[in-house]
């Protein structure tokens, strides 16, 4: 039953991936919010 494939990001139908981009752009734009902010 276990591929190996779940490693806890995926939910077993292969679009675990798409969650783990997304938090990471989430999380890439807001460094770059900060970054932008403080160079005022």
């Amino acid at each position: 039953m276990m591929d190996g494939m779940n490693n806890g990001w995926g939910m077993g139908n292969g679009y675990g991936w798409i969650i783990g981009l997304i938090v990471l752009v989430v999380v890439i734009g807001l460094v770059f919010k900060l970054v932008s902010q403080n160079k005022k």
